[in-house]
């Protein structure tokens, strides 16, 4: 064996040399690089070592040598500096095999010229037998693809099949004895550059993906394979070029489609997300990451479908998931979603399979229901209260009708029993008189306590009514506090801390709703049974920005931490089951912030809690100015007596009434406003006219518009009476009405005094 030394200046490599003169090879010793082609074609040298110790590059040296007939084949090995032999590796990329440090080890000596042999002997294995024209001929006209052989060096056409100049669009006659470069065939000339030193360092290039233009310009793509054969005595390329065009167009066409697809599942309103067969989550919408509490698509990626839906769930979302991939049918199903912080998400899904990223995959498509789900249970919560109201309007009214005679015979009998003349009355008459009055004034108190928890009920009977008003906070917790004091008697103790503060623009009831819920909530949270270790403060004062602040707070249990943010969200609740809906809170919040108002917490576990309602005041806060000093009060006005006449369907009132008024008035009594309207019809004329609101057959409302129609005089003397406007209706004839309005029960001096008044006017 030929071995080419090429040692720059004549430096020394002696110890190289003699072993391979030991092992039997011809040393060809050359100084320059300029005499390599001299040495060569002297004879082909399988192996050739470059003297790469000086700097210098040796890259033009190992390109020069590739090129030289049969030295394609060589193995090329670069002697360097131990400690710099990193320099060297533009060189090994640019053709050469192998790097020997110098001064050498003899062992590595050995085994690195044992590894050349070798590798010398596979490349000429690979060579084959040389090409005949026979051979050369008869694999051009079986080949079914385009093939070629040309050159090693310059890469000239010296052979080709039909099929090779069909592919490129080029006669026989123009492209024999050219280059592809000469023809400009290669889309990146550096692609043929890559692909050229690969076949020279391995001998073989397989499978390569290029693109060249055709003569009419059009790209196309082959999967190259190339192979050095022997030719002519010379080595030579043989070249396989099937055409993969249509492959990668409909590559494209795919890598497009799917382009498109995850484009419109990122612009989808829904979402979507897609899962591999294993039901673990491989490309998702945004959407999908943020209802789910995650800010980047990346975090759900790999995920288990177990872990973004409740544990009782999964097992029919896994049955439902694999039934879409056995039978490619859609499956539209509603279910829950676990959030990343533990909030349950409701969606509508609807999944199927589909062929994504090259694998059978799971598409799920869902619609969040979460907002449809709350608007559902506020319209349920609406519709109940709605109800609660309506019930609470009726029985109002039914309470306040005699409720209205009590009072008033109770009135009635104090005042006649006060009028028994003292004298000659014995004892035992005179203790039971002062008895009877006694008893008749604590029937009065419990009278005026019904009254007044009526009167609550129907404050929270109007939540229908959308209208603001200027509101006094105080009362409003006062009413609210008679509503729940039953609710909280048997938990804690009530301690009331209210403040002057100025009123409120508010919706009454929907402000009381408020309160009551926070003071339910409140009762709730404390344990029964030790109400003396217990306290509920609720407290009213001005707070800062000159807003009027209403604290609740409780001794109870508390809330946790982590739950604190989630408070006011819809559906959340840390109540047991079944104790409440999870609404409450988040209603309150949208009531006091629709009013320009906040509510905040403050709570810990085993502290109890606080809320504070932060509401604008409806009045800039002003200083309390001293009273103006007390005027002489004018003496009382001589009374009047009047024609009054009566309409109210409750004979009992109109009993009543007709007993309060007879002593100071001429009464006429009617329990049907027809029979009001036939006395008017008949000539009568009355100077007060009281008329029931609601009443059967011809209701208040009906008697007036008729009077307004025809006795326009008697209209403008009618006085209503009323136990609750229960309908819609009624409370907007009242809204509209010059006529006042007096609320049943009423006491008998509010009465007169109103008669009065009337009379005086007339």
């Amino acid at each position: 064996m030929r071995v080419l030394i090429v040692a720059q200046g004549g430096a020394d490599l002696s110890p190289l040399e003699t072993l391979l003169e030991e092992r039997g090879m011809t040393v060809v010793h050359v100084s320059r690089d300029v005499d390599v082609p001299a040495a060569w074609r002297a004879g082909p040298c399988p192996l050739v070592v470059l003297d790469a110790r000086e700097s210098g590059s040796r890259m033009p040296l190992v390109r020069a040598l590739r090129s030289l007939p049969g030295g394609a084949s060589a193995v090329v090995l670069l002697v360097g500096r131990r400690g710099a032999l990193r320099a060297l590796e533009p060189a090994l990329e640019d053709g050469a095999d192998e790097v020997l440090a110098w001064p050498p080890d003899l062992e590595e000596l050995r085994v690195r010229l044992d590894m050349a042999e070798r590798r010398y002997v596979r490349r000429e294995s690979r060579m084959g037998v040389p090409f005949g024209d026979e051979l050369r001929d008869t694999m051009l006209a079986v080949s079914p693809v385009p093939t070629s052989i040309t050159t090693l060096g310059e890469g000239k056409v010296v052979a080709a099949n039909d099929a090779y100049f069909r592919a490129f669009g080029y006669t026989r006659e123009e492209m024999m004895g050219k280059t592809t470069v000469d023809l400009h065939l290669w889309e990146r000339p550096i692609d043929r550059a890559q692909v050229m030193e690969r076949l020279r360092r391995h001998g073989s290039v397989r499978g390569v993906d290029a693109q060249y233009h055709t003569r009419t310009g059009e790209l196309r793509h082959t999967l190259l394979f190339m192979g050095l054969v022997p030719y002519a005595g010379e080595p030579h390329v043989i070249s396989f070029f099937p055409d993969i065009t249509p492959i990668k167009q409909a590559e494209e066409e795919v890598r497009r489609s799917e382009v498109s697809f995850r484009t419109l599942i990122q612009s989808l309103p829904d979402l979507v997300a897609v899962f591999d067969r294993n039901a673990r989550v491989r490309y998702a919408n945004l959407k999908v990451a943020r209802a789910l509490g995650y800010s980047d698509v990346k975090e759900l990626v790999g995920k288990h479908i177990s872990d973004m839906i409740p544990p009782e769930d999964f097992a029919s979302a896994d049955a439902r998931m694999h039934e879409a991939l056995r039978t490619g049918r859609n499956a539209l199903q509603e279910r829950r979603m676990v959030r990343r912080d533990g909030g349950i998400l409701h969606v509508e899904s609807t999944t199927f399979p589909l062929h994504f990223d090259g694998e059978d995959s799971i598409v799920s498509v869902a619609h969040d229901l979460t907002e449809r789900h709350q608007m559902q249970a506020r319209l349920m919560l609406a519709e109940r209260m709605a109800s609660v109201g309506t019930l609470a309007a009726g029985v109002a009214h039914e309470i306040n009708n005699p409720l209205a005679y009590l009072t008033a015979n109770l009135a009635f009998a104090r005042e006649e029993l006060a009028r028994v003349p003292a004298p000659g009355v014995d004892a035992s008459m005179t203790e039971a008189l002062s008895d009877a009055q006694a008893a008749l004034s604590e029937a009065q108190q419990g009278a005026e306590r019904v009254r007044t928890i009526v009167r609550d009920l129907k404050t929270f009977s109007r939540v229908d009514s959308v209208e603001d008003s200027v509101v006094d906070v105080r009362a409003v917790l006062e009413s609210t506090l008679n509503l729940a004091t039953t609710e909280i008697r048997h938990r804690a103790r009530l301690v009331k801390l209210f403040e002057d503060v100025p009123p409120v623009r508010a919706n009454e009831s929907r402000l009381g709703q408020v309160f009551l819920n926070l003071l339910v909530n409140a009762a709730q949270a404390i344990p029964e049974g030790a109400p003396d270790r217990h306290e509920i403060r609720v407290g009213a004062r001005l707070g800062e920005g000159g807003r009027v602040l209403v604290e609740v707070t409780d001794t109870g249990v508390g809330i946790a931490t982590e739950h604190l943010p989630r408070l006011f969200d819809p559906f959340f609740t840390t109540k047991a089951p079944g104790v409440g809906t999870g609404l409450g809170l988040s209603i309150c919040h949208n009531l006091v912030t629709a009013l320009g108002g906040e509510i905040q917490v403050r709570s810990a576990p085993g502290r109890g809690s606080t809320f504070r309602v932060l509401l604008p005041s409806a009045e800039p806060v002003r200083v309390q100015a001293a009273p103006p000093a007390p005027r002489p009060e004018p003496a009382a006005p001589v009374e009047k007596r009047g024609r009054l006449l009566v309409v109210d369907d409750e004979p009992l009132v109109c009993t009543a009434l007709g007993r309060t008024l007879r002593p100071h008035h001429d009464v006429t009594l009617a329990t049907r406003a027809q029979d009001a309207l036939e006395r008017i019809e008949a000539g009568e004329s009355y100077d007060v006219v009281f008329c029931d609101l609601m009443m059967p057959g011809m209701s208040g409302m009906d008697f007036y518009s008729t009077l307004m129609k025809r006795y326009p005089e008697q209209a403008r003397r009618v006085i209503f009476l009323t136990g609750g406007a229960v309908t819609p209706q009624a409370r907007a004839f009242l809204e509209t009405v010059t006529s006042p309005h007096i609320e049943k029960p009423f006491a008998g001096r509010e009465l007169l005094s109103l008669v009065q008044e009337r009379l005086a006017r007339a």
